[in-house]
């Protein structure tokens, strides 16, 4: 151990230790305050912030995979008491713990204690699951990401149970952290907190962990062979064609017919029985007569047909499907639209910038292609004088 110098306080109560020593090496301090940060981020963009804020909520979701697997390799190459071998205690040993410090005789460790190092473990179990399970989601619901060629919708949404379950118990663990953080400072008279900033604690430990060197080279080298790996194959994996999703032929007559008027929507907007209902009533479409000569109508509705809700994956075919019994023809009526539109007033809707709800594009750059993803979405401002 490092020290720094003598220290000469003391009190009637307690006498303190006479010396600082390192404990937490530098990466680990680094690693502990940026996955503080980037847990903030996700929590913050997953829970309060509206879904076009999702590209924030990946890169910090990014980070924490990283800074987890970075932190791994650390566990079996770092200092003394970053090493996982450090605060593994056996169950007695944890018991033990326990019932001194039940009896106010459990005495200060160097490193975790005990209780500590459980709550390590669960931390670091439970960040893996919401990492894993959102790259599982990413993949199923918005066709994006390593996952988005194996996971479907359906399965997203199993799998977006696990990842907000997860986040829930790492909420409880962190606030449980901190409350562990905050009694063990006070009971020991030491600030835990102020620690992980420095690296130092005060001498007077009642166990210490054997010695051990960093082995920074074997780190660096795992961790540049794991990113070689990992970053590649990734990249190779988000080229892959979507679960679900296939390429949409282009239709030259549904292009100039349909988006005459209005957008040409996509045809997985929409089950097989509204767009029937629609080309069979083009007499009285929408208060408008459009109609159309037998082979173009024909030719439409087939294309229509072919392409609806029900045979694409993406997140908006699947919940188009379900459409308003009273106006089966109307994407605005189904629930799901209602739904993610509630917080939108109806004056932006009718701005010069938008002119209508069903003008999809004005707000979704994307929204040729079927996919609405959430970053894609940028609502028009109006332009003031």
């Amino acid at each position: 151990m490092d020290v720094v110098g003598p220290r000469y306080e003391s009190d009637l109560i307690h006498t303190r230790p006479t010396r600082f020593l390192k404990v937490w090496d530098l990466p680990v301090r680094v690693f502990h305050w940026l996955l503080v940060t980037s847990i903030a981020v996700a929590s913050v963009t997953g829970w309060l912030l509206p879904a076009s804020w999702l590209q924030i909520h990946l890169i910090a979701g990014t980070v924490i995979g990283c800074l987890v697997l970075w932190r791994i390799v650390w566990g079996f190459t770092g200092t003394r008491y970053s090493r996982f071998r450090s605060f593994i205690f056996s169950a007695r040993s944890t018991v033990t713990h326990l019932k001194d410090l039940m009896e106010g005789k459990a005495q200060r460790e160097a490193g975790h204690n005990p209780l500590g190092a459980l709550m390590v473990f669960a931390l670091l179990g439970s960040i893996n699951a919401i990492v894993l399970t959102g790259v599982a989601v990413l993949g199923g619901q918005f066709k994006q990401g390593p996952l988005k060629a194996f996971v479907s919708f359906a399965g997203a949404m199993n799998y977006r149970e696990i990842h907000s379950v997860a986040a829930v118990v790492l909420l409880v663990l962190v606030g449980g952290h901190l409350a562990g953080v905050i009694f063990e400072s006070w009971r020991t008279r030491e600030n835990l907190a102020t620690a992980m900033v420095t690296g130092m604690k005060s001498d007077g430990f009642a166990h210490e962990a054997p010695m051990a060197q960093s082995r920074t080279g074997v780190a660096v080298s795992v961790s540049a062979l794991l990113a070689v790996l990992l970053i590649p194959g990734a990249y190779a994996l988000t080229s892959l064609s979507p679960f679900g999703i296939a390429a949409l032929p282009r239709n030259a007559t549904w292009e100039t017919e349909c988006g005459s008027c209005h957008m040409a929507f996509h045809p997985s907007l929409l089950p097989v029985k509204s767009w029937a209902a629609i080309m069979s009533g083009l007499s009285q479409h929408f208060g408008e007569d459009a109609s159309l000569d037998a082979a173009a109508k024909k030719e439409i509705t087939d294309y229509l047909v072919s392409h609806s809700a029900e045979s694409w994956d993406s997140m908006a075919a699947n919940r188009l499907r379900d459409v308003d019994p009273a106006r089966p023809l109307e994407i605005t009526a189904t629930r799901f639209w209602l739904h993610m539109h509630n917080d939108i007033a109806p004056a932006v809707f009718s701005s010069k910038a938008i002119g209508a709800k069903q003008n999809c594009s004005a707000c979704h750059q994307d929204a040729a292609s079927g996919m609405f993803a959430p970053q894609e979405i940028s609502i028009p401002q109006e332009k003031t004088e």
